[in-house]
């Protein structure tokens, strides 16, 4: 029976995606083509429940008896709430700050009190992205145990703070709330058991939040006295070689994201950033969480400071809004207090962990995946390119790649063309893209391709797709 509901809902799927069907085959033949490859793939799915996706990287498990490791909160919702979002009453332009903090806000709300274990939140529910527990890479980024971090980019010497002599660990876990759980299900959880990029379009005012910690102690950042501080199993340098270990990080960044109703003709998309500031009054760290700034576009046009290094406000900018108090004085002495060396290009909007050669938007609005993906082939579940991290600084940044990283992306999933090859956008979720990307580089080298390439659903024989070059890698930065 439960074959046959399998078979039908697949059918089902297929006439959902339409035109989309269509747009995945391609290459790869027709929209009867790819029906006709998930049926296949529904037959392979076994018939024991809804998928269940591993909680962390399995080259790297807690300890036997280990209390309370990180669970990935994978019940994703049907259907989601009608409520009031406090941020909507508020101009995000005019206002940049209180719009931040009424997000901080509503992110929080539940959270602290549970340590930000979601599933115990009962203020409102949240959602983990399944996928990112392992890249498959020896030196991986995948989860670890205590709280489900993943490994972002490191922080060259001095980034950070003038006192800091040595590179540092960054290692974070996001959540969506309800409307992002919704998406993540209709992507994720599929008849055929293989993502849909397709399904990945976000429903208004879905937030999307990131905890971002340092191994970076208080000696060489100094305002990070007083954050929060969590145990978290990670390397035990920026070498980023096992086995990993116990240590102690701190609470230096948080990331939000609204699909917000009012940029639906563009990006769809507002982002900001916090950063930790130990010297600001409040009782709580999250009373000392400072704004760092707001983006909704990447102001195409405006190109006149792509090459000046270090931080500065951008007056040209219109889409972005910076916090003019945490950009740095040459010679001033700060302190405990927080200041940020850098943001994105020209001045655009990125945290204190992210690249200065980027900007949120640049970076999530590339959040996408190769077209082809059906039959599985060299190319299945790689990733746009979505900046250009050979190049440390914005003084290094050649001109004539702005367009390329720069250019508007609309919201919502839909095909993109970059250098003859077809990607479909995931919605500014770089956690989606990444996710696909770390399902099919796992796929090259399980016992599942034996059989799929038997039945026609893979070009390539299991010992050439173990043989070819892993994936690029979600990540930002070059290793």
């Amino acid at each position: 029976m439960r074959r046959t509901w399998l078979i039908l809902i697949c059918f089902a799927l297929s006439a959902i995606v339409g035109s989309a069907g269509a747009q995945v085959a391609g290459k790869t033949g027709d929209a009867h083509a790819v029906r006709e490859m998930l049926l296949k793939l529904a037959e392979q799915t076994p018939a024991d429940g809804a998928a269940q996706f591993p909680d962390v990287d399995p080259r790297f498990p807690p300890p036997a008896g280990f209390p309370s490791p990180f669970r990935l909160r994978q019940d994703y919702p049907a259907s989601y709430s009608d409520e009031a979002f406090p941020w909507m009453e508020i101009d995000f332009g005019a206002h940049p700050v209180e719009y931040l903090k009424a997000i901080l806000s509503y992110c929080v709300e539940g959270n602290v009190a549970v340590d930000f274990r979601v599933q115990e939140n009962k203020a409102r529910a949240w959602y983990h992205a399944p996928w990112l527990h392992d890249d498959g890479e020896p030196n991986g980024a995948g989860r670890e145990y205590h709280h489900g971090l993943t490994r972002e980019r490191r922080s060259r010497e001095f980034e950070l703070h003038r006192l800091q002599k040595s590179r540092a660990q960054n290692w974070a876990v996001g959540f969506f709330n309800d409307r992002g759980g919704y998406t993540l299900g209709k992507v994720w959880l599929t008849p055929s058991g293989y993502p849909d990029p397709y399904q990945a379009t976000f429903p208004d005012n879905t937030v999307s939040f990131k905890l971002l910690f340092t191994d970076a102690t208080s000696a060489e950042v100094p305002f990070l006295a007083g954050s929060l501080e969590w145990t978290a199993n990670i390397y035990p340098d920026t070498n980023y070689q096992p086995p990993r270990s116990d240590k102690t990080v701190r609470l230096l960044q948080i990331d939000v994201a609204v699909k917000d109703p009012r940029v639906a003709s563009t990006t769809g998309w507002v982002f900001g950033t916090f950063i930790y500031d130990g010297s600001a009054p409040g009782k709580t760290v999250w009373d000392r969480m400072i704004p760092v700034g707001l983006i909704w576009g990447d102001d195409p046009a405006e190109r006149s400071m792509i090459n000046r290094d270090g931080v500065f406000v951008n007056t040209k900018l219109t889409a972005t809004r910076i916090n003019s108090s945490l950009v740095e004085v040459v010679d001033w002495d700060y302190g405990p207090r927080a200041y940020v060396r850098h943001h994105g290009l020209g001045g655009r909007l990125n945290g204190p962990v992210d690249n200065p050669v980027s900007s949120c938007i640049s970076c999530h609005g590339r959040a996408a995946t190769f077209a082809e993906a059906l039959p599985i082939n060299q190319n299945s579940g790689k990733p746009m390119e979505f900046a250009l991290f050979s190049v440390q600084r914005p003084s290094q940044f050649p001109p004539n790649r702005f367009d390329q990283f720069f250019s508007l992306v609309r919201g919502m999933s839909h095909v993109e063309v970059i250098n003859n090859e077809r990607f479909v956008t995931t919605d500014y979720s770089l956690q989606v893209s990444g996710g696909i990307r770390n399902f099919y580089q796992h796929k090259r080298s399980s016992l599942e391709v034996s059989k799929l390439f038997s039945l026609g659903l893979s070009t390539n024989s299991p010992q050439e797709l173990k043989a070819m070059n892993p994936l690029p890698k979600v990540t930002r930065e070059i290793d």
